[in-house]
């Protein structure tokens, strides 16, 4: 079922979200794609995408490990810390953070949706998302494993960034002149 509603009364004319959090619809931005809900796969049969904690071998140097880093959001408040990072072991790069939201509850946060401040000492810069205000992390959708993370759950939690670019705010959604 689509939860919107067209913005005219002529064929294709754009949707609007009609759900209780417009972020989690599926609509512009924020849409997303049915993909299979199994995790990633290396070529040699380990889970692609998975935190540090799990993942032997990878490290971060001190001076650039954002562990321990406040995530802000657009509101300039504090949503949550990192505490881990989730690296793609095909490609050797850090894919997601983990957050610590305030609320006790952890959620990923895509790279790309982070402005990342360095700190004079380790652990002392901080993560901007301009993407979210701090109390819409909350809605980020879950992981149903700690330690792993599906193609579905991917595609749904970088939606709900998306859908926040346009939806986080009403004044997002108003054309510009």
């Amino acid at each position: 079922v689509l939860a919107a509603r067209p913005t005219a009364k002529f064929p294709g004319a754009p949707l609007t979200p009609t759900g209780a959090n417009p972020m989690l619809d599926s609509i512009g931005p924020g849409s997303w794609a049915e993909r299979g809900d199994a995790p990633e796969m290396t070529y040699d049969n380990h889970l692609k995408i998975v935190p540090v904690r799990v993942a032997t071998g990878y490290a971060c140097s001190a001076k650039e490990d954002p562990r321990g880093y406040d995530v802000i959001g657009a509101d300039r408040k504090v949503a949550g810390k990192v505490v881990d990072l989730w690296v793609d072991r095909s490609e050797a790069l850090i894919r997601y953070f983990e957050v610590a939201l305030t609320s006790g509850r952890s959620v990923l946060l895509p790279v790309t949706f982070s402005d990342i401040t360095r700190g004079v000492k380790p652990g002392m810069g901080h993560i901007k998302v301009e993407a979210l205000l701090a109390n819409q992390f909350a809605d980020v959708p879950a992981l149903r494993k700690p330690d792993s993370v599906t193609r579905l759950e991917e595609e749904r939690i970088c939606a709900y960034y998306g859908a926040g670019t346009l939806y986080a705010t009403p004044d997002r959604a108003e054309p510009l002149l």
